[in-house]
């Protein structure tokens, strides 16, 4: 018995994977039958009830995958040591924290957030000292047991008014639905610039500007997850996702 997790910031990045998950042709498991509207209990493969905000999925494989929110950043490498720390009764086969870069596309900063080399030096000094990086850019324990990779949501797009040009989940489905729907995103900027004394800039306001303008029927948590609906958004998403590395880990989990 063994599951898969995604250790993420919050709801949207969990609604984003939920999304890109069911894309992929991972199989939600707790969907209501047909003709009922109540969605069925999931158990993990240990029998126990998946609960607390977490998703959980099949994969083609029929491999369990859990979506765990850890409501902040700062608690994503907490829940990734309290998780490794229960691998010998509860295996893991892959382990995915994924953040916000959180750094700048204009070079205006120098943070770098979180990178691979920093969670191997992580685990080699407080999970497994011989913990590897292989081919594939992910991090082996347990000779190769488990694998755990990062994922940070950015992308290379020309920094400019739209998207903002910090590296967060916002701006990457800001630039995606800008390559998809070019011309959304003058009206998204001259609304913005049209605001009566505006708030500090803050990325959100660009994704939510879009979500508002083109998907409100959707509501906030589901813009996210029905993102992998648009044919069209899709393929800009994918573009951008294969470059950063990430789209090589979702395919793994859905495997």
């Amino acid at each position: 018995m063994s599951e898969s997790v995604v250790l993420c910031e919050g709801y949207h990045d969990r609604a984003f994977w939920a999304g890109w998950l069911l894309h992929l042709g991972c199989v939600d498991p707790g969907k209501p039958a047909p003709g009922h509207v109540r969605r069925g209990t999931i158990r993990d493969p240990w029998n126990d009830p998946v609960a607390g905000g977490h998703f959980a999925f099949h994969s083609l494989s029929g491999k369990f995958v859990r979506i765990q929110r850890c409501q902040g950043r700062t608690n994503i490498r907490p829940a990734a040591e309290r998780r490794l720390a229960q691998r010998a009764s509860r295996a893991i086969t892959r382990l995915v924290l994924n953040i916000d870069a959180d750094t700048q596309a204009d070079g205006t900063a120098t943070s770098t957030g979180l990178r691979q080399q920093d969670m191997l030096q992580f685990i080699t000094s407080t999970i497994d000292p011989a913990a590897l990086l292989n081919a594939d850019g992910e991090i082996e324990i347990d000779r190769g047991a488990t694998m755990i990779a990062l994922v940070r949501w950015e992308t290379t797009d020309t920094h400019g008014p739209s998207p903002p040009p910090q590296q967060t989940l916002e701006r990457l489905v800001t630039a995606a639905l800008i390559a998809a729907y070019p011309t959304r995103a003058k009206a998204v900027q001259d609304w913005l610039a049209s605001r009566p004394s505006p708030p500090s800039a803050n990325p959100k306001e660009h994704a939510w500007s879009h979500m508002a303008g083109w998907y409100a029927e959707h509501g906030c948590d589901a813009f996210y997850s029905n993102l992998w609906k648009d044919p069209a958004v899709v393929h800009e998403l994918e573009s951008r996702l294969q470059a950063a590395g990430a789209w090589q880990t979702a395919s793994a989990l859905a495997s």
